[in-house]
């Protein structure tokens, strides 16, 4: 059914210097830039197991427990030191995070052009 559609696996290169400590962030990222539904759900598991289940999380947690269940559920492989951070967890420049949430962001925004491209050349050719 989906056969026609783009890959969903992206992949980027990241170098980035984290506002905090300074440090250089380099490496090569392979990511879902789209979620299916059950990486979806997967996604709202991993935010939901982040936030403890606390009747009333702040809105700080909701925001790092969202950022942390997005990229564990889009990065497929990263550099040695995102594994080495627990998948971002011991990372003290959140703003690295950030970055890669936006890098995913880019690419599937670059996706969806990419299939109303084709949707554009299948409407001319039926026209």
């Amino acid at each position: 059914m989906y056969d026609a559609l783009p890959s969903r696996e992206r992949s980027f290169d990241a170098d980035y210097v984290g506002q905090i400590t300074g440090h250089r962030y380099k490496g090569t990222f392979t990511v879902y830039c789209v979620l299916d539904i059950s990486q979806m759900h997967a996604a709202e598991l991993e935010k939901s197991r982040l936030t403890l289940d606390i009747r009333n999380p702040t809105n700080g947690l909701k925001g790092v427990s969202n950022v942390l269940g997005e990229l564990r559920t889009r990065i497929i492989e990263g550099p040695a030191w995102w594994k080495d951070s627990k998948l971002g967890t011991s990372i003290l420049d959140f703003d690295l995070l950030s970055y890669l949430l936006d890098k995913c962001d880019e690419l599937e925004d670059l996706w969806k052009d990419e299939i109303k491209k084709k949707a554009g050349e299948i409407a001319s050719k039926n026209d």
